[in-house]
């Protein structure tokens, strides 16, 4: 029962790397596809999401051991929110997307992954506190931290931002490096 507790809380942390690709996803260098700067600029985005995606690893340690187990989720997190920095500062250096209207999606795109890392930083703060020594004292602060985990699990990631522009949809759609890419395929949030 505490096991199963545990794993649909380590689920919710891990679901919060969805948006920076938890694991790297397989894909080789490709070419651009035409010379659409708005495939170019989604491709360098995708490019940038997965390079800071593939250099997280999701935590491993028996389920038996808490301390050891907590160690691990709080490196996890940790890296997890070096990893969100490295990604706001590329996409600083991408700068806005070449379409209408791109600077205030830009700025909304730059806006939700800094909350989503402050949300985490928060959160991360709170785990590395708590003293574990136990399962229930785990537990515990798996449940404490479980707020701040469900609200950066809600992030998903830039290129879901993006799609919400039906231009920049289209594009991050023709984008090789974007195939595959969580938060780059699927249904772009609403507009409104």
């Amino acid at each position: 029962m505490e096991i199963t507790r545990r794993k649909r809380h380590t689920a919710a942390l891990m679901s919060a790397a969805l948006g920076v690709a938890v694991a790297a996803v397989v894909s080789g260098c490709s070419s651009r596809v035409d010379e659409d700067p708005k495939v170019d600029w989604a491709s360098d985005v995708c490019d940038s999401v997965r390079d800071v995606g593939s250099k997280l690893t999701v935590p491993t340690a028996d389920s038996r051991d808490a301390k050891k187990y907590h160690a691990e989720v709080v490196t996890f997190m940790d890296a997890l929110g070096r990893q969100l920095g490295a990604l706001d500062a590329k996409m600083r250096q991408e700068g806005a997307p070449p379409v209408e209207g791109g600077d205030a999606a830009y700025k909304t795109a730059l806006a939700n992954l800094r909350n989503a890392r402050s949300s985490l930083a928060g959160t991360t703060a709170e785990l590395k506190k708590a003293k574990v020594t136990d399962e229930k004292s785990l537990k515990a602060a798996l449940k404490k931290a479980g707020k701040g985990m469900d609200q950066a699990s809600a992030y998903q990631g830039p290129a879901h931002d993006f799609r919400a522009d039906p231009a920049l949809k289209q594009a991050f759609e023709k984008a090789p490096q974007c195939a595959n890419l969580p938060g780059a395929g699927g249904s772009a949030p609403s507009a409104g």
